[in-house]
């Protein structure tokens, strides 16, 4: 395995761990998470959406990235690079809407603009390996 593979798949663990950390709680305890940006979830509805979302989906996207690393990581990248840059773009414009969050969400908004860079790099490193590869 040559060493961008290495970094690739380092990284894609890392994170695939990371969506899990927040998968657990938020389908255990989905307030939990809310509590973290002071929203109340007042009705079964509320509890479903946030279990669902936050819950469901980083748990299947943990999962696959974490499989990814080892099988697919172009896509594991891509997958990354669309999750991030997606809420990323989502709180800047909030920014702009709303003017500044809390800390916490200022901090997101840090990690997923760092993830959103490093996986587009790690993705190009990919491409180019395996474009000389195929030459």
């Amino acid at each position: 395995m040559q060493k961008t593979n290495k970094i690739s798949l380092v990284f894609l663990v890392i994170v695939g761990f990371a969506f899990l950390s927040i998968a657990i709680p938020a389908f255990i305890n989905p307030q939990s998470i809310m509590d973290n940006v002071q929203v109340t979830l007042g009705n079964t509805s509320a509890l479903n959406s946030v279990r669902a979302m936050y819950g469901g989906v980083n748990l299947f996207f943990g999962l696959y990235i974490l499989y990814a690393a080892f099988k697919k990581q172009e896509t594991g990248l891509i997958l990354v690079f669309l999750y991030c840059a997606g809420f990323m773009v989502g709180r800047i414009y909030s920014l702009f809407a709303e003017g500044n969050p809390s800390q916490f969400i200022i901090t997101w908004l840090c990690i997923e603009s760092t993830l959103t860079i490093l996986s587009i790099l790690l993705l190009r490193k990919l491409q180019k390996k395996n474009l000389a590869t195929q030459l």
